[in-house]
């Protein structure tokens, strides 16, 4: 049979109607070569915003723990505390009682920060045993066993900073015990120890009211005897002594070295209060004074900013990979030494952002002893702002 011509007149047969209806989406859908299919397609294999924060959290917070299993390596405990090493690994035997060590003067409050994270509890365990039998709460474990190395130390046996790093602890770990305990001792004599060396365990006003405030966060009663409420009674009390215990904004303005960190301290602690001493917007106010005056602190930038993209890159920029040849300092306490100062100011007049930081780096890679770092790693880790 010859083949037959359509012409352009010829009607189409319903059959061939009904298979374009029914196929044509089909040939047109997301196997097609449109644009505009394609635009689709790749809006939605975009990641958003968030979705990409979060991917840098994560591959961040994966090398932070990575660099705390380094500086885990180096950094040093003495009798499970965290403490420094000033000097060679050789002087590590200075810490066997009854060789005297002066390493541990501080690890009551280093041990109550790193408690305070939540991801350390021997630090925990290292504040609980400091506490002797009658109360009393020491620097550090050895000094508790070997009674601060002899009554004849010339450092008091405790101070008002290292009662921050056992208020830490309460916080954290809610040891109903060793608050009372510590709070009957010091009810009882007074003080946060015995002996006044250079006024450091007489209990200022401000140092009452913030023990009393973490008592009662505690559900226990505070202390109390009123000529430590009112220390002007005391007729043989320095005038000078209270200057770095005044107002929070006064100290966060002013203060410098510890005396800032201890204020940095008080305001990380004081949202964990029963009855905070200062609202959000001031605390917030205030960190951001902390980091503006010392823009290399991370510590400070941590409390003005929190746990940040940018903050936990600077901590794997600044952290030491090696050992530094001193594990001497926590660092975030610190003033920048002029001898680091001297090597990256280019005038004599006041060293630059960018010169402050380098100098910052070096001390650090010079003195930092370890436990400063895992501290404020801890704090960030697997968090978000």
């Amino acid at each position: 049979m010859p083949h037959r011509r359509i012409s352009r007149n010829t009607p189409i047969p319903p059959i061939v109607l009904f298979l374009a209806l029914i196929l044509g989406p089909l040939l047109t859908g997301p196997f097609s070569g449109s644009s505009s299919s394609l635009e689709a397609r790749s809006e939605l294999s975009e990641p958003t915003a968030e979705e990409y924060e979060e991917e840098q959290h994560v591959q961040l917070d994966q090398k932070l723990r990575e660099l705390r299993s380094l500086i885990l390596g180096y950094s040093f405990k003495c009798y499970g505390s965290a403490s420094k090493l000033v000097g060679p690994d050789i002087l590590r035997k200075g810490c066997t009682i009854p060789s005297r060590f002066s390493g541990d003067g501080d690890s009551t409050l280093w041990n109550g920060l790193l408690c305070f994270t939540g991801a350390n509890p021997w630090a925990c365990e290292a504040v609980k045993k400091s506490q002797s039998d009658d109360g009393r709460i020491w620097r550090s474990p050895r000094r508790m066993l070997t009674e601060n190395d002899g009554n004849d130390y010339p450092q008091a046996s405790f101070s008002r900073d290292m009662a921050r790093g056992v208020l830490l602890y309460i916080l954290e770990t809610e040891d109903r015990d060793l608050a009372q305990r510590w709070s009957d001792y010091m009810s009882g004599i007074g003080a946060l120890c015995p002996d006044h060396t250079d006024w450091s365990c007489d209990i200022r006003s401000t140092s009452y009211r913030r023990i009393n405030h973490v008592l009662a966060t505690a559900g226990l009663d505070g202390i109390s005897f009123a000529y430590t409420v009112f220390p002007c009674l005391w007729p043989t009390y320095p005038v000078t002594a209270a200057f770095h215990e005044t107002v929070m904004e006064s100290r966060v303005e002013k203060n410098e070295s510890f005396h800032l960190h201890l204020a940095a301290i008080d305001l990380m602690m004081d949202p964990h209060l029963k009855k905070p001493l200062y609202d959000d917007m001031s605390r917030q106010e205030m960190a951001a004074v902390l980091f503006r005056r010392k823009p290399y602190n991370l510590f400070y930038q941590y409390l003005a900013q929190g746990p940040t993209i940018q903050l936990k890159k600077r901590i794997l920029e600044f952290a030491p990979r090696t050992r530094p040849p001193f594990l001497s300092q926590w660092v975030w306490e610190r003033e920048i030494p002029p001898r680091d100062l001297d090597k990256f100011a280019r005038s004599a007049g006041a060293p630059s952002e960018v010169e402050q930081e380098k100098a910052f780096k070096e001390f650090v890679r010079l003195e930092s002893m370890g436990w400063d770092f895992v501290f404020l790693i801890d704090m960030v880790l697997d968090k978000r702002p």
